[in-house]
């Protein structure tokens, strides 16, 4: 009997065993099943991220291509804008007839800045989605940086009737820790937004200080922004008063802002009010370290160089001769039509050859250097050294690029550099030429002291 037990126990054993090793092979074949399977959707996860990358290497190419393309004739519209506004400010005509003229060209102006800040806009979203879009964090003093962004505005401003005004409560010791670049689109998104949507009256930017953070703001005195649309207005092509304003812009700006502020640490606040106006502001952090000496005197240097030395002239204007090396001819030709309304005499060549042979005809040194970034033929450095070698000369140079950083952009064959992106209007070059001219004096006088 007790061997009957122990017969029946052992093959009690034997079948839970042999049910165990079932159960077990049939879910190690579920698992290696369950395992392929994941296997296979890895696979075609990657096959798809590669698609994807391949997908944005090939818009960024196209992009990249686009950009340059657009930009050459957009450059040579600004040019021949400003040298229609001379020939309009010198005609003689009616005056309802050059009302109606300054009317239209104001319109034409405001109607190319916007198509430069659609065209700026989808580039920097190009940047931001690809992750092209680099940040260089730097310390940077508070009010003179804004009081250089709001002066670009002052001309278009004055146009419409709008006043500016800069305010801050101890501002003049503020200083962030920020990349300049982005910040600098970020502000004149905010202002020129503000001004398209604002009739009468004006804006304030004011800096303010709370704890370890700076608000910069920009309030203006426009129609308002309903509650609302309050929550949309930083969403991509969400625009204020789109009826009214149904030809400015594809509301691209204000989602860019805030996705640049986000990269440099930044918040952006907003406050509106139906008939009274906006507030919009960002907060960013402030640099610990106070100012040095060494920091001040070049903030005083660069406020000497920006609004004091090129009201200063060295030599008569008509003795100042730049020299073009860029192989569009439209922007050659653009350049040449606007020479007299710059006060200066200018060459366009294709190269340095060029550009020395032509020099070497009139028996003349240049002045200044003007210099496409893109050039395929030869580099910028090559070009600087042949002309300085050629005339035993340093000619500081102006370097026009479809970017708004260059590398070694102050390191280019020893001459000092100003960097002007493109598209940029006449009014914008020749504040570039009076900064180079002016600030290579300064140098100059200080080195011979």
């Amino acid at each position: 009997m007790l061997t009957a037990v122990w017969w029946l126990a052992a093959v009690l054993m034997a079948v839970g065993l042999l049910g165990l090793i079932a159960g077990w092979r049939r879910r190690r074949k579920r698992d290696e099943g369950m395992r392929g399977r994941i296997d296979d959707r890895l696979q075609e996860l990657a096959r798809r991220r590669a698609e994807l990358r391949d997908l944005e290497a090939d818009r960024s190419r196209f992009l990249a291509a686009f950009s340059h393309d657009l930009k050459q004739p957009m450059q040579a519209v600004n040019l021949y804008l400003g040298s229609i506004e001379r020939s309009l400010s010198t005609a003689a005509m009616a005056s309802d007839e050059r009302s109606r003229s300054t009317e239209s060209l104001l319109r034409l102006q405001q109607s190319i800045g916007y198509m430069n800040d659609v065209f700026d806009s989808v580039l920097d979203i190009s940047r931001l989605d690809s992750g092209a879009l680099d940040v260089r964090m730097e310390r940077v003093h508070a009010w003179s940086f804004c009081e250089r962004v709001l002066a670009q505005h002052q001309r278009m401003a004055d146009d419409l009737g709008l006043v500016l005004e800069l305010r801050g409560t101890d501002a003049s010791q503020v200083s962030l820790k920020t990349d300049p670049r982005l910040l600098e689109r970020i502000l004149r998104n905010f202002i020129s937004n503000a001004m398209r949507y604002t009739k009468r009256g004006g804006l304030r930017l004011r800096i303010t200080q709370h704890g370890v953070l700076c608000r910069i703001s920009i309030a203006d005195t426009g129609s308002g922004i309903a509650a609302p649309l309050r929550k949309k207005i930083f969403d991509e092509f969400t625009r204020g008063d789109a009826a009214a304003m149904a030809a400015q812009g594809v509301g691209l700006g204000l989602a860019i802002a805030r996705r640049l502020a986000a990269r440099i640490g930044g918040r952006i606040l907003l406050n509106s009010h139906v008939g009274l106006g906006s507030v919009i502001a960002i907060e960013l952090p402030l640099s610990v370290a106070s100012l040095s000496d060494a920091e001040r005197a070049a903030i005083r240097d660069a406020h000497l160089v920006e609004r004091v030395l090129p009201q200063i002239v060295a030599e008569a204007p008509v003795n100042t001769l730049m020299v073009c090396i860029d192989a569009d001819p439209d922007v050659a030709n653009a350049l040449r039509l606007l020479a007299p309304g710059l006060g200066i005499e200018i060459i366009t060549a294709g190269g340095s050859v060029d550009a020395i042979r032509q020099l070497a005809a009139r028996g003349r040194v240049p002045s200044l250097l003007m210099i496409d970034a893109q050039l395929q033929t030869e580099s910028v450095a090559q070009v600087i050294t042949l002309i300085n070698d050629e005339f035993n000369v340093t000619v500081p140079v102006v370097l026009c690029s479809d970017e708004d950083r260059v590398a070694n952009v102050d390191n280019h064959a020893g001459s000092p550099t100003t960097l002007l992106q493109r598209p940029f209007s006449a009014e914008k070059l020749r504040q570039a030429i009076h900064v180079s001219l002016s600030g290579w004096n300064a140098r100059q006088g200080r080195m011979d002291q």
